[in-house]
């Protein structure tokens, strides 16, 4: 804990790639997150915040064939055997930004122009990576340390108080699964790489 405070000043970013290779293009979810970080500052002087793109390795230019160096996969994959830690601890802060920018959905995208752009309109709801990190901040967290930032109102000018208050409308936090419901419920959501993933993140939430 943080001195007299049940809080760490760290919090995680969970949210859905906007594309396979990039998952926030032109910044919009940037913007909304950046927002919400202004707000939790009012009230705390400083917040480390975990955002897997930036703070994980990734491929340089998967496109192209640039990927990780064999140096930068070993991090990435050490980084990756951390998340059930850094989502489910009872002390850290979860933002999960649930809904898509604006613009960003599958009325604006038929599914020939999401798979020749790359684009990917899957709800947040329905995304594997997405519901493991909701589900980890619900086994011990108190319903203030995991943000839906989907609730966030437009033109608010928020402090910590009042978006914390918006982002925990009508609860959001479900009773925490046993690995087995998990398991099976997981098996109802995507996943970009499920293959490898999938297994990842049972093992995740077993842990």
């Amino acid at each position: 804990t943080n001195g007299e405070y049940d809080w760490l000043p760290v919090a995680a970013l969970s949210y859905p790639w906007l594309t396979k290779d990039h998952p926030d293009p032109r910044g919009a979810n940037l913007s909304r997150v950046a927002r919400a970080l202004k707000a939790l500052l009012t009230n705390i002087p400083r917040l480390g915040v975990f955002w897997d793109f930036g703070s994980l390795h990734q491929h340089p230019d998967p496109a192209n064939g640039v990927m990780r160096t064999e140096e930068q996969n070993a991090l990435f994959k050490q980084g990756l055997g951390c998340l059930g830690t850094l989502y489910s601890h009872q002390h850290t802060t979860v933002l999960r930004l649930t809904s898509f920018p604006a613009g960003h959905n599958s009325s604006c995208f038929s599914p020939l122009l999401a798979w020749i752009t790359g684009t990917n309109v899957a709800e947040y709801f329905d995304r594997g990576w997405c519901f493991t990190e909701q589900c980890l901040a619900g086994l011990t967290k108190t319903c203030d340390r995991s943000l839906d930032l989907g609730k966030m109102r437009a033109g608010v000018e928020y402090d910590c108080r009042s978006l914390t208050l918006d982002c925990i409308q009508a609860g959001g936090r479900r009773p925490p699964l046993l690995p087995s419901a998990f398991a099976a419920e997981l098996e109802t959501k995507s996943f970009t790489n499920g293959k490898d993933d999938k297994p990842l993140v049972k093992r995740l939430y077993e842990a």
